[in-house]
């Protein structure tokens, strides 16, 4: 499989019951009331979208390192890696999402085709 690059159109951040579902989808913890969605659009023109969960402060970071079972600190480690790979911030604990994810947009990703269809990299 080959990758190739495509180029973030939307990022934004929601709340995960009211704004994208109305129950919280089954494996998702308590604590993971938000989600980070991701649209990007490759040079031959498909579309494919990424989303994180988490759990936003109030002053809009994240910490990676929080309490929670092994799949939610996996779900938390992975946005914080596809954070650094693609350069968005070094310190994620200082690092406020809510605000810089607008700026996320028209930033180039590397994207993974695949037979379910295509998702962006993260290491």
């Amino acid at each position: 499989m080959e990758q190739t690059k495509a180029v973030i159109e939307e990022a934004s951040v929601h709340k995960i019951v009211g704004d994208l579902f109305r129950r919280k989808p089954p494996g998702l913890r308590f604590n993971e009331t938000d989600a980070v969605v991701i649209t990007a659009r490759t040079e031959d023109g498909r579309m494919m979208t990424e989303t994180f969960y988490l759990c936003l402060k109030p002053d809009g970071t994240f910490d990676e390192q929080s309490m929670g079972s092994d799949a939610s600190q996996a779900r938390r480690h992975r946005l914080a890696k596809f954070i650094r790979y693609y350069g968005f911030a070094e310190d994620i604990s200082i690092y406020n999402l809510r605000d810089g994810v607008s700026d996320w947009i028209g930033r180039a990703v590397e994207v993974l085709p695949s037979k379910k269809g295509d998702i962006i990299y993260t290491p």
